[in-house]
């Protein structure tokens, strides 16, 4: 929900609130004002009807009025008092019962007691509150429209600022080249937060900058130590004078390094894919990169005896970075041959933009859900770096690509969805 229609849908319940408290008060003190003024005119009455029966003491005053409003009866002798109540009174003309007032007074007169009855009919009083509640509606439908349209209208121009900063971060990338400029208006909060905002994303395209500086400075610094340590190792190795055991520590030593230089090469891809570096993007056919690669790796099967199988009659085409296709697909397809079986199986499988890799191998040793953390590895083997499947884990991560594992009659298979 937009703040704006937030906003006014608060501000229209407090107001719905208030006139509907409003509108009860106002209600319940005409209704108490009406009686109060049929009380005083009933009261006048009574007086006037008690003041006649002690004037005239000789008349007999027992009966009905012609509109039956005033009833008076001879009782026995009692207490004076005079009672207010609500009532109803057939009405002989519509044949129907009127909402009433009643005033009911005991009173001695002339040695005689008297029950004199008066009701007043509240249907006149009853049409004003109709009126003046239908005309309360009214005003309150009307006052609430015309708020709405000016709180609306207000809104919206006040928080154009702020709207326009929102579409000004959506389309900022870390790495553009061109500097944001956020526009300040009127507002000095807007005017504060496009400032805070300004210098973040500075800091952030430094940040980056300084980052991405490091990891193209650290792949040369680090790479050609890693080399060179590589090369001179080998170099001793291809001595014939050297005794065995220290060509053995040697062959140590330089598979160590070998392994420390693949660890390094990971990191720093992680590091750049994290960083957002791959920015070119094309359609890529993954089956016909699967082709090309098996060409490559197929005597490495062919070694632990492997039966592939591959079915990848159905092509999945997905825009990506091609570097980074080359590599999810590498690393598959290495995860599958470092942890198959002797005389194991590989099964590759497209259908309807998904792809499935299906290998035989060992029981996982480690939480299916940690299979693609980093340095996570389901053997001890020095071989693996613990770093592919985190590396295709980030890959699936940046272009949304659905990532599935499952373990089922002795196959392991990972399923990726576009």
């Amino acid at each position: 929900m937009k703040l704006i229609n937030y906003i006014n849908i608060r501000f229209m319940l407090l107001l719905l609130v208030i006139f509907t408290l409003a509108g009860i008060g106002m209600y319940i003190k005409l209704g108490f004002d009406v009686d109060e003024n049929i009380d005083e005119i009933l009261t006048a009455r009574m007086d006037k009807i008690i003041d006649n029966l002690a004037r005239h003491p000789q008349t007999s005053f027992v009966g009905f009025s012609a509109d039956q409003s005033i009833q008076i009866s001879e009782v026995k002798p009692c207490e004076s008092s005079r009672i207010f109540s609500d009532t109803v009174v057939l009405n002989l003309h519509d044949k129907r019962y009127d909402q009433c007032r009643k005033i009911t007074a005991l009173k001695p007169l002339n040695g005689h007691f008297y029950k004199i009855q008066i009701t007043y009919s509240r249907f006149e009083t009853e049409d004003m509150v109709e009126i003046l509640f239908t005309f309360m509606i009214g005003l309150f439908v009307m006052i609430v429209a015309l708020l709405y349209y000016l709180n609306y209208r207000l809104s919206k121009s006040v928080w154009q600022p702020f709207f326009k900063t929102i579409n000004t971060l959506r389309s900022f990338k870390i790495g553009q080249r061109e500097k944001v400029v956020l526009n300040n208006g009127n507002i000095q909060e807007f005017n504060q937060l496009n400032s805070v905002l300004t210098e973040m994303m500075d800091k952030i395209q430094s940040d980056f900058n300084n980052l991405k500086e490091f990891t193209e400075n650290a792949a040369h610094e680090i790479q050609t130590p890693l080399a060179i340590i590589k090369s001179k190792l080998e170099t001793i190795l291809q001595e014939e004078n050297i005794s065995p055991d220290v060509q053995q520590q040697v062959q140590i030593a330089y598979k160590t390094v070998a392994r420390l230089s693949k660890l390094n090469e990971g990191l720093l891809l992680l590091s750049k894919i994290e960083n957002r570096q791959f920015v070119e993007q094309t359609d890529v056919d993954l089956c016909q990169l699967i082709r090309t690669r098996l060409e490559f790796i197929e005597d490495l099967f062919s070694l632990k005896s492997i039966n592939l199988k591959v079915q990848l009659a159905e092509p999945v085409i997905f825009n990506m970075n091609p570097v980074l296709a080359d590599v999810l697909i590498s690393n598959l397809l290495n995860n599958a041959l470092k942890h198959n079986l002797q005389n194991g199986t590989l099964s590759i499988v497209s259908s309807h933009g998904e792809l499935i890799f299906s290998n035989s191998g060992l029981p996982l040793t480690v939480e299916p859900e940690k299979l693609f953390q980093r340095f996570s590895k389901n053997s001890a083997s020095n071989e693996s770096t613990g770093l592919g499947l985190a590396i295709v884990s980030e890959i699936c991560h940046l272009y949304a690509i659905s990532l599935q594992y499952f373990y089922a009659d002795g196959q392991h298979s990972i399923k990726l969805g576009f």
